[in-house]
C-alpha cells in the first residue's frame, strides 16, 4: 500500500478564526507524528469503505460439494 501523498514536508491545516465566519488555511510542518496519524486515519477510512462495499455486494450463491451429493 503506497502513501505517496505524504512525501511532502508541509501540509495544509484548517484554522477557524474568531473574528470571521470563514475558514483560514495555514501551512504546518508535516512532522513524523502528523504523518503517522494521517496514515492511521487513511487506513481506518479505507477499511470502513471496504466493509461498506462488501456489505453492498449481493451474497454469493452457496456451493455444493460433489461428496455431499451421494
Amino acid at each position: 500500500m503506497g502513501f505517496g501523498a505524504f512525501w511532502g514536508t508541509r501540509a495544509m491545516e484548517i484554522v477557524r478564526r474568531n473574528n470571521s465566519p470563514g475558514l483560514l488555511w495555514k501551512k504546518i510542518k508535516l512532522t513524523t507524528t502528523r504523518k503517522a496519524n494521517a496514515k492511521k486515519r487513511l487506513r481506518r477510512v479505507w477499511q470502513n469503505e471496504a466493509v461498506l462495499r462488501a456489505c453492498a455486494e449481493p451474497p454469493a450463491p452457496p456451493k455444493t460439494s460433489p461428496s455431499s451429493a451421494s
